[in-house]
């Protein structure tokens, strides 16, 4: 059964967004986001014995950790201002995003730190210490950005910058006139355009950064983990929504531009987006972002809206926060080894093989992170995220609502 469309429409008749409307098939976009990192990350484990298969298989799947990590950053601005209530404050915000983030990520790095002790491999103590503060992607250097015992979690740093902002970005962008709101989404690509031309024309070309050795340390930094160049994504992610939210938007649906970011992926698939070109995928995440909204409001089936997908969405902050250690410690497994800190002796498998084992291990990956979610992640928002004060107004705000039902 498909949602009732909302009755709130613009001059021209096209349904209007409500601020706080659920908006199911943004989360179950989070699934294929989370899938493309994870599928990106599989590189890492040398799962193929057939070099050809290998070199395939990471022409296929190098961007899309970058397609995916951009829409989580895009989506990111768009849903805080999706549900920014009338009556919150920068504390509430705050006390919300933290016990959101950081919770499953203390517990997670406290359990790498226990599992990588014993090894006796050494730890950078600095880079140990910032990844455990999400301060590592601050830093241009990469002893200190790859020391973070949690790799992925470079990306949370960005987080950290925008929920930091946003209650004056947000201020701020609502007073930008609703006929405006497009110029400043298109500036906000232009400047994500010529992030690349400075890091390549200005920064220096050497030395060479150790996960993409074709460009300079310094320009891969700026144009990809540096936060200020990635939190454009956040700004342009609050712009669509307002967008959305004020009834500018220009009516495309889920399925074209879904085709289209499907297009735009296969198109660049030869082009090295994680060496600072993030403004090649951040085009198209722009549009599906708001078209799958615009699509959940006028009531229609998408095919990442389903109650599964919905379900395993809200999985994936621990999903991500998880995965890259259960990839390395089972596949370590495999050959009785420890894999948490990724030095193991790999094993490899025929290509037909490969698909048994990646599927497996995306399995393992959601069984752990429903676990993180049960037991970390969802009981400290309870608990935590709001005030006894709020959680007794919105506990009687309740009991109204359904005294009201109910006479």
């Amino acid at each position: 059964m498909t949602a009732a469309p909302t009755t709130a429409t613009d001059r021209r008749g096209a349904p209007i967004g409500r601020p706080g409307e659920r908006l199911p098939s943004l989360t179950g976009m989070r699934v294929l986001a989370g899938f493309g990192v994870f599928s990106t990350h599989i590189i890492a484990l040398g799962l193929f014995a057939d070099p050809m298969a290998m070199m395939s298989y990471i022409h296929y799947a190098a961007n899309s950790g970058v397609f995916g990590v951009g829409f989580f950053f895009v989506l990111t601005g768009f849903v805080v201002t999706w549900t920014a209530a009338a009556g919150d404050t920068a504390g509430k915000f705050w006390r919300r995003r933290f016990f959101k983030l950081i919770p499953n990520h203390i517990v997670v790095y406290l359990i790498i730190l226990a599992l990588w002790l014993p090894t006796e491999v050494p730890i950078n103590t600095l880079a140990a210490i910032a990844g455990f503060f999400l301060v590592t992607a601050w830093s241009p250097s990469q002893d200190i950005l790859f020391g973070n015992l949690n790799g992925p979690m470079w990306s949370a740093n960005i987080d950290v910058l925008a929920y930091a902002v946003f209650p004056l970005l947000y201020f701020l962008i609502k007073k930008i006139r609703p006929n405006r709101l497009w110029a400043w989404a298109v500036g906000m690509v232009a400047l994500a355009a010529l992030v690349p031309l400075v890091a390549h024309n200005f920064l220096p070309d050497g030395p060479p950064s150790l996960t993409a050795p074709d460009i300079s340390w310094p320009q891969h930094w700026f144009g990809f983990y540096f936060p200020l160049t990635r939190a454009i994504e956040f700004v342009l992610g609050i712009l669509m929504a307002r967008i959305l939210l004020t009834g500018r938007w220009i009516g495309i649906t889920a399925l074209p531009a879904a085709l289209v970011t499907a297009g735009v992926y296969l198109a660049t698939l030869d082009v090295p987006i994680f060496h600072g070109y993030t403004v090649i995928p951040l085009i198209p995440i722009a549009i599906l972002i708001p078209a799958m909204a615009y699509s959940d409001m006028l009531g229609h089936r998408t095919l990442v809206n389903s109650r599964f997908m919905v379900w395993l969405g809200d999985r994936m902050y621990a999903f991500f926060v998880t995965h890259i250690t259960v990839l390395f410690m089972a596949h370590a497994a495999l050959n009785g080894e420890n894999g948490v800190v990724g030095m193991y002796t790999q094993k490899q498998f025929s290509t037909g093989a490969v698909v048994l084992v990646v599927a497996a291990l995306y399995v393992l990956c959601v069984l752990v992170a429903q676990l993180l979610y049960v037991a970390v992640e969802r009981p400290a928002m309870r608990r935590w995220s709001r005030s006894a004060k709020d959680r007794a107004e919105a506990r009687a705000q309740r009991e109204r609502q359904q005294a009201v039902l109910q006479s």
